[in-house]
């Protein structure tokens, strides 16, 4: 489809205002391109030229716009979300992935190794997994998740993109057989109070155990890092994503685990969002 070129002057956004029966709607211009987008495509009328004048596609968009109304991510209403190099179908049993999580697969790009073992803890839709698996092909995967309805998702969007991955239906390390050279993991970091101040569209919308870490967001933590050791292979790394504000108290969780050498990584914008350990370090 030709790319959509859309002058959201105020000319459009007053008509658009009146056809979908929304004058007190502050229309955000990013959002409103893609629903276009979406409902052009979900449409047999792909010209934007007639947007007001087919009955079927305007219902659509209107749909789409009421959904966004109730605060229902994008991601959720068109169905996928951008991540690293890839689109990953989404929806209310998944994370929407984020852009911090990106520098876990930056850091495991670094690593001289191309063939080597993996595990993804709480996959969700998959993103991080099959990122790295599309990034190196020849290591060996392996992805698990609690929800059965999240691995479903991470099925089809590994599925999408051909890659070889084993998903496990496993609470943390309940059913995990061997050891891993990796192990990557984007934990629930948000406190108690956190959560509470969190949009409303995330908290209505996105699963709540992907979330919240607890009273002070460490809950997760301690149960992966209580058994951690057992399932890395000697010299083997784990790459967890941290709360902005965490680093202190991750750094003494590590430690009163036993671990000793524990590197922190910056995100662009000068957070701390990545931990790594090793295991000979403990």
């Amino acid at each position: 489809m030709q790319k959509i070129l859309i002058m959201l002057d105020n000319k459009f956004l007053k008509h658009l205002k009146k056809k979908s029966k929304l004058s007190n709607f502050v229309f955000d211009k990013r959002d409103l391109e893609k629903l276009i987008k979406y409902s052009l495509e979900s449409s047999k009328n792909k010209d934007f030229i007639n947007f007001f004048y087919d009955p079927y596609l305007l219902k659509i968009f209107n749909f789409a716009l009421r959904r966004r109304l109730s605060h229902e991510p994008i991601s959720q209403i068109i169905g996928f979300r951008n991540f690293w190099k890839s689109v990953f179908y989404v929806d209310n049993h998944v994370l929407d992935p984020r852009p911090e999580t990106e520098l876990i697969i930056e850091k495991v790009l670094e690593l001289p190794s191309k063939n080597l073992s993996l595990l993804d803890l709480g996959t969700g839709s998959g993103c991080l997994a099959i990122s790295i698996a599309l990034e190196r092909p020849h290591f060996q995967i392996n992805a698990s998740d609690i929800c059965i309805d999240a691995i479903k998702i991470a099925k089809l969007n590994a599925k999408k993109y051909n890659t070889r991955i084993n998903f496990i239906k496993s609470d943390w390390f309940d059913n995990i057989i061997g050891n891993f050279d990796i192990i990557v993991c984007n934990p629930p970091y948000i406190s108690k109070n956190e959560y509470m101040k969190l949009s409303l569209g995330i908290r209505r919308f996105e699963p709540k155990i992907a979330l919240y870490g607890g009273l002070k967001g460490l809950d997760s933590y301690r149960k992966i890092i209580n058994n951690i050791f057992c399932y890395l292979k000697p010299n083997g790394l784990a790459f967890l994503e941290i709360g902005y504000n965490q680093k202190k108290d991750i750094c003494k969780l590590f430690k009163d685990y036993g671990f000793d050498k524990i590197e922190f990584f910056k995100d662009l914008t000068g957070k701390y969002r990545i931990v790594c350990v090793k295991k000979d370090a403990i």
